[in-house]
């Protein structure tokens, strides 16, 4: 009975009068959206999803708590079911197991994320299941490759600490990220290493890249959002030994006093390179100069929650609307992965020319009716889906933009 209670209580404070659009489906759909994080890119997808997408396109949409593991995703999952659900998004545990609940349920499934953990989900018949979407992986990793051949000096002697973060554990964007890396600074001075790129990825504990010119290159693994974090990364800054620091995570709000703190008793630049999301605290690193009058971060790169929220939301809606052997189903018959880029921000000049860039104060998104419908029209497959999705760059967003 608490459990009906607590249902119908979100329900009802989720109700609102809707106008649908001429895309509209007939009836309102129903969807739970599963989410593993607490902080700005979840706040900011359900104002897009909330007060944007659900009332143009008929659908109402019920939100999760912070999801810890699979059995609570799992019981989210049963209570939107009970309480009517057509679809579940899942941005915490993609996994053949939540699929297979769903399609027993008569449910669609779409996911955040790639297969590499779940290779189920393409080996296994699930017809309900619509795809999942990730990031371009390559691309990101080529904003920071092309980054660091700019900006790395003739001879490698500023030294390079790379922030590996969750790579060792198979992250794939945090692989991919350090992969760029490693493999720019291989290329740009000729260099060749004693292990793998593969081997140096995997290792788990702090370690120096050797090298045949002795460049000083070092991996710091580990999670920005552990305490131990920070404690372990201030010694290796604090030698000064290192002119550029890149990392596959955001981490420059956590390394930004140190790295300050470094630069002034160096009278050195610290270059910085990180994953990043649009908002205040990039914001106020790009607009606080460091001891040189240098921006605290000098490359962001940062993704479009509206674009990414928008291709999983069309994945759902082209399943809802009967279109998944032709938009949901790659031309093999084979499960899609939808893929999105990320955009490199390098200037606060740039970062200013973001201020409506998906800015859910404003309800202004990238990611706009225009553009979810092209991925909800008739004609639509995956391999158009992805073609639009690789459009989404610096220059593109700021002539769409424009254009408004």
């Amino acid at each position: 009975m608490k459990k009906i209670l607590s249902i119908a209580l979100v329900l009802s404070l989720l109700m609102a009068v809707l106008v649908p659009s001429a895309m509209a489906a007939d009836r309102q759909y129903v969807v739970g959206i599963a989410e593993a994080q607490a902080n700005d890119e979840v706040t900011t997808r359900r104002a897009y999803l909330e007060k944007y997408l659900g009332p143009h396109y008929n659908v109402r949409f019920i939100f999760s708590e912070v999801l810890k593991d699979d059995a609570a995703t799992k019981q989210f999952i049963e209570n939107c079911i009970d309480a009517g659900a057509d679809a579940i998004i899942d941005m915490k545990s993609a996994s053949g197991q939540m699929a297979r609940l769903c399609e027993e349920n008569d449910v669609v499934y779409v996911v955040n994320g790639d297969y590499k953990n779940h290779p189920e989900l393409t080996t296994e018949d699930y017809p309900l299941f619509g795809g999942c979407t990730g990031a371009n992986n390559p691309q990101v990793g080529s904003l920071f490759r092309d980054w660091l051949d700019k900006i790395a000096s003739e001879d490698g002697s500023e030294g390079f600490l790379i922030a590996s973060t969750m790579a060792p554990q198979g992250n794939s964007q945090h692989v991919e990220i350090c992969r760029a890396i490693l493999t720019g600074l291989q290329l740009k001075y000729g260099l060749t290493y004693t292990k793998s790129i593969d081997e140096l990825i995997a290792t788990d504990s702090v370690a120096n890249v050797e090298n045949d010119k002795g460049i000083l290159i070092t991996l710091f693994p580990g999670s920005p959002n552990k305490d131990t974090w920070l404690p372990g990364l201030s010694p290796l800054l604090q030698t000064g030994k290192y002119g550029v620091f890149m990392s596959s995570g955001q981490t420059y709000d956590k390394s930004a006093q140190v790295v300050a703190e470094v630069e002034k008793a160096f009278g050195i630049d610290i270059k910085i390179a990180s994953v990043a999301a649009l908002g205040t605290t990039l914001s106020t690193a790009f607009n606080t100069k460091d001891p040189s009058g240098n921006p605290s971060v000098d490359l962001a790169a940062v993704k479009s929650i509206s674009c990414m929220t928008a291709t999983m939301f069309a994945a759902m809606m082209n399943m809802l609307a009967g279109k998944r052997d032709t938009a949901c189903r790659n031309a093999d018959g084979t499960v899609p992965r939808y893929t999105f880029g990320f955009i490199a921000i390098q200037s606060p000049e740039e970062l200013a020319n973001t201020g409506t860039w998906d800015n859910r104060d404003a309800n202004s998104w990238i990611a706009d009716y225009t553009f979810v419908d092209r991925m909800m029209a008739d004609d639509a497959t995956p391999e158009k889906i992805n073609e639009q999705m690789s459009e989404v760059d610096y220059a593109h967003i700021t002539e769409w933009m424009s254009q408004r």
